[in-house]
């Protein structure tokens, strides 16, 4: 909008409106992300970082020393330095948390954050009242235990509450009728065509391998500073490379790209202030002989990138969801069904 545009706005409003439309047209500052604004970053390396995606500040920050250091070829001490500056430089404009914030601040900032809900009164209960930015949260549980039927639930009150959503699909599982479905059962639609229209807000990416996989994430960054995405889910990430790489001599290869990818995600959700919401296979332990043999795949490198780890089972005609691993939630069970409305409370079954 130009100023032209600007002022006669402001001048035409009363003055008890005048503050509320000015704050609705003002637009965040232009800050400066490009990594040629770092010491040591000639035209050649900014070259090598643009060819592999690392267009800003937030990308260097996002893939970590070691892999710039790969891309570039520059020693690790000199890339840990670049994402060092990188990142107090997005600390001074405002763009993530000071990482010095005093407790008592970020006591309130923590409060003050926007929680994303699913609809069924347990669940989000157990979440605390819903999943928060800055973390990321793991679903696990065997095929019909609601997992994806969950993340349609919390992307379907997000954008009923004007939020943005990206949706990576690993299995080829997302349907958009379902999601059309399931605001028009919860009734936060009128009709069909507004929700049609409301779906729109989803960036949708199938991505068949983990080189389409990993190559989507690494390539967020724009889309994210532009729609100011407030849930980006990743459904059967973990999957495929169980999938792909086959055999115990993959086994160190597999890891390795699993870290990158959780590595990648866990930064996603912390500078760009987003909630990461993943949902994971399981696999049977057979050297538990006692209680539920079922456990994630991905090992501890899955489980310590996590910030919540969630694990959905089948109980009858109800399923369970049980906080398995949490920095602040006591584990216990919350109960739901699957119906019209993705999941909802067993008392409405």
């Amino acid at each position: 909008m130009t100023k032209e545009k600007d002022s006669n706005i402001t001048d035409t409003v009363d003055n008890d409106m005048s503050e509320e439309v000015v704050e609705e047209i003002i637009e965040e500052p232009e800050v400066d992300l490009s990594v040629s604004q770092l010491k040591g970053v000639g035209a050649k390396t900014e070259e090598k970082l643009i060819s592999f995606g690392v267009v800003s500040l937030l990308d260097l920050c996002v893939r970590g020393a070691k892999e710039i250091s790969e891309i570039t070829g520059v020693a690790k001490d000199t890339a840990k330095t670049w994402i060092f500056m990188a990142h107090k430089m997005l600390e001074e404009n405002g763009m993530i948390r000071k990482s010095d914030m005093p407790v008592q601040e970020l006591l309130t900032y923590q409060l003050n954050h926007r929680r994303l809900k699913c609809g069924a009164t347990e669940v989000d209960e157990l979440f605390g009242g819903g999943l928060t930015p800055e973390a990321v949260y793991e679903v696990y549980g065997e095929f019909g235990s609601g997992k994806t039927q969950f993340c349609m639930s919390v992307t379907a009150e997000t954008l009923a509450n004007n939020g943005k959503v990206i949706w990576i699909d690993c299995e080829d599982t997302f349907k958009p009728q379902r999601l059309v479905e399931i605001l028009k059962a919860r009734e936060l639609v009128a009709d069909e065509e507004e929700a049609v229209d409301l779906i729109g807000n989803v960036k949708y990416f199938h991505t068949p391998t983990t080189e389409q996989l990993t190559g989507t994430v690494d390539s967020l960054s724009k889309l994210m500073r532009e729609e100011k995405t407030d849930l980006l889910v990743l459904d059967g990430s973990i999957g495929q490379f169980r999938e792909e790489y086959l055999g115990r001599g993959t086994l160190a290869e597999r890891q390795n790209e699993i870290a990158r990818l959780m590595t990648h995600i866990k930064n996603i959700s912390y500078y760009f202030r987003c909630t990461v919401l993943f949902t994971n296979q399981v696999q049977s332990d057979p050297a538990i002989m006692f209680g539920d043999p079922i456990k994630p795949i991905g090992g501890n490198i899955v489980a310590h990138a996590s910030t919540y780890r969630t694990y959905f089972k089948k109980s009858g005609k109800k399923r369970i969801a049980r906080m398995v691993d949490s920095p602040e939630h006591k584990q216990m069970d919350a109960s739901f069904v699957l119906d019209e409305k993705g999941i909802s409370d067993k008392d409405e079954e």
